[in-house]
């Protein structure tokens, strides 16, 4: 299938340069990988973006930057496959079986999901838009998928009308897919998500959830995240999310992620708010809807329903349940 996604080597050509993006199955990064993008992200101006898709994008590159961009994340683990680089997009809760309501643990489905996924060459022809999602049973994905795998109890997932084990729910997950058929989760109104700040997970450890603001990060901000931890988890609200924690030093972690300037109150203004790229980045914006973000942040509370700002009609970015603003 056809589609404009960019990618790894396919590079997106914005008004600040290239763009490329890196797809992280599941969400999941770690030391070595935050490294390797904040080393990418030097080659350009330096700013990273997490996606709706719970993606990394690094902008600003300049027009020969591929095969290095390639390099340095293939070194970094994050690229091991040339021909499915952009059709590995599998969403999952950043708890991943460690919610008090999850039923299963999901990190080994969403490793053999991708696994296959890269090996089956039918698939690498693949939209790059098409999604699998992985849901523990707490319903924290945060978004709907074209596939959704939903935990129903241990080593049990729904696929569909299907109820199967996880290897059985993996396989009718891909025919869908080589078939461009699709089996998502059940519509809801508000789509659940891990909230931010500290999450007591079931085994009695710590998960800690932040939010950059308007989903931008630096690179000394990763390198900084690599020291603190060797897994990171991306959730489609733009959130990072550190688990297996000690009780003991969870508490240390969130200074420093507030040293950071990360946010982990839901109640902060932040929360909730979105924008597209903007003036300066985007061939397409009409305004500069970042600084108008900006200061609606301080106006607003965590508690108020989610807002997007877009700088022209595609609505790029746009939270499904987000109010637009142009």
């Amino acid at each position: 299938m056809s589609d404009r996604c960019p990618g790894v080597l396919r590079l997106h050509e914005a008004a600040d340069g290239r763009l490329a993006r890196v797809r992280l199955p599941g969400g999941r990064i770690d030391a070595r990988g935050l490294r390797g993008v904040a080393a990418v992200a030097r080659l350009g101006n330096g700013i990273i973006e997490l996606t709706s898709r719970a993606s990394l994008q690094v902008r600003g590159l300049p027009a020969d930057a591929g095969e290095r961009v390639a390099a340095i994340l293939a070194a970094a683990g994050l690229f091991p496959s040339a021909s499915h680089e952009r059709v590995r997009n599998i969403v999952a809760s950043p708890a991943a079986g460690r919610h008090p309501r999850s039923l299963a643990a999901t990190d080994a489905v969403v490793a053999e999901l991708d696994h296959r996924l890269c090996a089956d060459p039918a698939l690498s022809r693949l939209s790059g838009r098409f999604l699998f999602a992985v849901d523990d049973g707490a319903g924290l994905i945060g978004r709907r998928a074209d596939v959704t795998l939903t935990a129903v109890g241990q080593n049990r997932f729904a696929v569909g009308e299907w109820e199967l084990t996880a290897g059985e729910a993996i396989d009718a997950a891909l025919a869908l897919a080589r078939a461009a058929k699709t089996a998502p989760g059940p519509e809801v109104a508000d789509p659940g998500h891990l909230r931010l700040g500290t999450l007591r997970q079931s085994d009695g450890r710590a998960a800690l959830t932040v939010l950059p603001r308007l989903a931008r990060i630096s690179p000394a901000q990763l390198d900084a995240l690599a020291a603190l931890s060797d897994d990171i988890r991306l959730s489609v609200r733009r959130t990072l999310t550190l688990v297996d924690l000690e009780p003991t030093v969870a508490a240390a972690t969130g200074a420093a992620l507030r040293q950071l300037d990360l946010i982990d109150d839901d109640r902060s203004g932040w929360s909730g708010l979105t924008a597209c790229a903007g003036l300066g980045a985007c061939a397409r914006a009409e305004g500069d809807v970042r600084t108008l973000a900006a200061a609606r942040a301080e106006q607003r509370t965590g508690g108020d329903p989610p807002e997007h700002f877009a700088a022209c009609p595609r609505n790029c970015g746009r939270p499904p349940d987000a109010e637009v603003y142009q």
